[in-house]
């Protein structure tokens, strides 16, 4: 029942010790490297509240300059990261020289995303560095995200109400209506016809220029539009389908029913970046090497969370945390390590192992230090069966990417 909290004595055992082994880590982790081209306004802040979940407060203090003309937003933050976004600035500007920014970024980013609003007429500025930065590496994806449709449309009409018309494609199926008669299904609208120019405008204008074009339309609640996530979903899966498979974890993981704001959101994030973390630990090929690294970042992970809701870790409560696995993590670890001696199976056996602990072990702390703060008195039982349930998650957020 303590063999966790007996194991936590191996792990490293200063602070900086940690930060040099996490810094290691770091360097080894394929943590997705985003680029934002786009001029002011466009959306590029809309697109990383829509895949991070982040506030534009979050968001705005994130940025941290890169280069003369770009800014870098890690997230959650720059220790352990899940996303990484660069952001460049000044696009547009007669003064813009995108050499800098080929030099610093094409080694390190795996996507570009360029946003553009699908009214906009006046795009040289954008379309001149553009063809510098392809040139460099055209087989670097690139996103062409035609933002803000509804600018496009009448007052009374709005896009992302009933089916959406982008993602319609005709039924294949011979058997699925065999009857003649109408079909039952709803039917989407049609794309407005002053919409459908523009982006066929777009097309044109930016011919050769992008793997594939994703219209969008990112609003406020405020703003009184039926979905004001409309084509989300399809930006994440097209940036899914173009990044390479180790790289899409993070997106993976961050695909889930929206969380209330503030304790429970940024202990989310913290259980995501630390699960990360270990699972790049636990792909080391040699049997019981990461493990003290590990139980570090679920132990610095437990302290993290506390914190977050203004909780002590007394030593009673380290007992109550460790107990969570039940007898399983000593069991799971020898198998684990035991598949270390078979290549390539025991490497991905001991990566998918350390992440889906680390994130069951982060949840079920997540959930008990809420309760906590509720003024309840979680029990053991309870812990663990919200242990269980959230082990299953973890498997499953592994095996989807």
């Amino acid at each position: 029942m303590l063999s966790w909290l007996r194991n936590r004595r191996s792990a490293p055992d200063n602070d900086a010790q940690y930060q040099a082994q996490l810094e290691s880590l770091r360097k080894q982790a394929p943590v997705p490297e985003i680029w934002l081209f786009g001029k002011t306004g466009s959306g590029k802040s809309s697109v990383v509240r829509y895949l991070t979940g982040a506030s534009d407060a979050v968001i705005g203090e994130g940025y941290r300059p890169e280069t003369k003309a770009s800014s870098r937003f890690d997230f959650p933050n720059a220790t352990e990261r899940l996303l990484s976004f660069l952001d460049t600035r000044g696009i547009g500007e007669a003064s813009y020289d995108p050499a800098e920014d080929i030099a610093a970024f094409s080694q390190t980013t795996q996507l570009i995303i360029v946003t553009v609003r699908v009214a906009d007429h006046s795009l040289e500025g954008l379309l001149q560095p553009l063809r510098r930065i392809r040139k460099t590496d055209p087989q670097r994806p690139v996103l062409l995200v035609l933002t803000c449709l509804h600018e496009s449309m009448a007052n009374d009409q709005d896009i992302s109400a009933g089916l959406d018309p982008f993602d319609s494609e005709p039924d294949t199926n011979p058997d699925a209506n065999p009857t003649p008669g109408p079909v039952a299904s709803p039917v989407a609208s049609p794309i407005p016809e002053r919409l459908a120019t523009l982006i066929d405008q777009k097309r044109q204008q930016f011919a050769g220029l992008f793997d594939a074009v994703i219209p969008i339309d990112l609003t406020r609640l405020e703003d009184g539009f039926a979905d004001p996530d409309f084509g989300g979903q399809r930006l994440r899966q097209s940036i899914l389908d173009q990044l390479p498979q180790a790289y899409r974890q993070a997106v993976l993981a961050l695909h889930h029913p929206q969380l209330a704001t503030g304790s429970r959101q940024r202990a989310h994030w913290q259980v995501l970046a630390s699960s990360a973390l270990a699972g790049t630990a636990g792909a080391v090929p040699v049997p019981w090497v990461d493990i003290p690294v590990v139980l570090a970042i679920q132990t610095h992970l437990a302290v993290k969370i506390a914190k977050i809701y203004g909780q002590e870790i007394t030593p009673a409560r380290w007992a109550i945390l460790s107990s969570a696995a039940g007898s399983r993590i000593a069991v799971r670890l020898a198998i684990r390590e035991a598949l270390k001696f078979i290549p390539l199976l025991g490497i991905a056996a001991g990566a998918a192992a350390s992440f889906a602990f680390t994130y069951a072990l982060g949840m079920s702390w997540d959930w008990f230090f809420a309760d906590l703060r509720r003024g309840n008195v979680p029990t053991t039982e309870q812990l663990q069966e919200v242990f269980g349930e959230q082990l299953k998650r973890g498997h499953q957020l592994w095996r989807a990417s």
